[in-house]
């Protein structure tokens, strides 16, 4: 398995029903058509449908297309059962052994498509990448996504302020004043220093100077 060659598997909304679950909701010994869908019912109000597949358990599972979350009713021409919504969530899915290999910890930073983007990692079978069908869309519909080691998404800390900066060169220039308020300092400045009227302008505005 590649790190830039990671399967995508897009995730939308879907129930999942038991053989006792589909029996309530549509009707006793029926079988489901790949096309089978159920409405999601929010306090007596149809609020979408998804589809349906079987499974080992019952489960509802919602993207953003379909606002809601927590005890719904899930409605088919035969009955309704009342279920939990839970939310869609993409991650990164790899065996335990790839991940210690790869030395993946407990996020990680992808790149689908076009998009950069930081999910959680979790323990499975099989490499594969489970993002949210609206985000994969988004992405252009990507058959696979790289993983970015070494990326961090998260935005740099400001730098503490650690006392004036010192200018060593005798003209202070604009360019000096810009990058001291970048970095949250202020700048002394020392005798016979010449300060460009840009500057003095800017520092002024913000005083970045100590008196």
């Amino acid at each position: 398995m590649r790190a830039d060659a990671l399967p995508v598997r897009p995730l939308g909304s879907l129930a999942t029903l038991p053989p006792d679950s589909l029996a309530e909701l549509f009707g006793a010994g029926a079988r489901l058509r790949p096309s089978a869908t159920v409405e999601v019912v929010r306090l007596g109000e149809v609020v979408g449908r998804v589809p349906v597949a079987a499974g080992d358990a019952l489960r509802l599972r919602v993207d953003a297309a379909t606002e809601v979350s927590g005890p719904v009713h899930l409605r088919g021409p035969a009955g309704a059962l009342a279920v939990d919504a839970e939310a869609v969530r993409s991650r990164l899915v790899l065996p335990d052994g790839l991940r210690r290999a790869w030395g993946v910890g407990e996020t990680a930073v992808l790149g689908l498509g076009p998009v950069a983007l930081a999910v959680p990692v979790a323990s499975g079978p099989d490499a594969v990448v489970e993002i949210e069908r609206t985000l994969w869309l988004g992405a252009g519909r990507p058959e696979t996504a790289r993983w970015l080691s070494g990326v961090d998404l998260a935005p740099p800390a400001p730098e503490p302020a650690d006392g004036p900066l010192v200018i060593e060169r005798r003209v202070v220039t604009e360019t000096d004043v810009r990058q001291a308020r970048l970095k949250h300092r202020r700048i002394r400045l020392t005798p016979g220093q010449i300060v460009t009227p840009a500057a003095q302008t800017l520092a002024r505005e913000a005083g970045v100077f100590v008196d």
